[in-house]
């Protein structure tokens, strides 16, 4: 369990507790998977390096790039009547339309029917 006080730090760093969330498990992941770490610290727990390195400002969780941004775009058009502007919920179901749709065009590029 997290000190309050580097808790609010963390938090603050990385623009609130899913994206610190996110981050942690993402870099956690990284260093299992036999990443260096980018501080020197003692311990060997991977959550107290993942502190340190947020801290330090050696990691920040990336922004979506266009293809993942534009992804959720379409899924939140699916969710909603698409006439307000305003941000609609995104639900797995919407998700996976988007992705069965997207996996239906690239399969048609990749395998061209003849007509």
């Amino acid at each position: 369990m997290l000190d309050v006080e580097i808790e609010d730090q963390l938090v603050e760093k990385t623009g609130g507790k899913l994206q610190l969330t996110a981050l942690m498990q993402k870099r956690i992941v990284e260093l299992k998977r036999g990443a260096r770490p980018l501080v020197e610290i003692d311990s060997t727990d991977l959550q107290e390096i993942v502190i340190q390195e947020i801290l330090q400002d050696k990691v920040i969780l990336a922004e979506l790039e266009v293809s993942e941004a534009s992804f959720l775009t379409d899924a939140r058009k699916l969710s909603g009547d698409g006439d307000s502007d305003d941000e609609k919920e995104v639900y797995g179901s919407d998700l996976k339309k988007v992705k069965e749709e997207r996996i239906k065009e690239l399969s048609q590029f990749l395998n061209p029917t003849k007509e």
